[in-house]
């Protein structure tokens, strides 16, 4: 399942990235949320063996990934869709995948 939920986070992040390059900042902002999400819903998995739903999942990564509870906290909800922003999303998200690919967890990650 770890597998499954790292392939599909990648996913979204690929369809991010063609909406940033055609300047769809809003699909790009919700391609990005989604894999964020999915590397929530990653990380939870790894810890306690189950997918939670979204409203769950926050509580959870809030004790045990706050890294990740706070890029939701802070991009969630956005309403400024510019490049910049969404750029700073898509580094940080990617960040965390790289951080998750060495299998060091998000904690460990610059």
């Amino acid at each position: 399942m770890e597998r499954e939920l790292l392939e599909k986070a990648k996913a979204y992040m690929a369809r991010g990235n063609y909406y940033l390059e055609d300047g769809r900042f809003e699909m790009a902002y919700s391609a990005y949320m989604d894999a964020l999400y999915t590397v929530g819903a990653l990380l939870v998995y790894r810890d306690i063996g189950i997918l939670l739903p979204a409203g769950e999942l926050q509580n959870v990564l809030a004790s045990r990934h706050p890294r990740v509870y706070d890029m939701l906290r802070r991009y969630g909800g956005m309403t400024d869709y510019s490049r910049e922003t969404i750029s700073a999303l898509e580094k940080e998200v990617i960040e965390v995948l790289k951080a998750i690919e060495r299998g060091l967890g998000e904690e460990s990650s610059p």
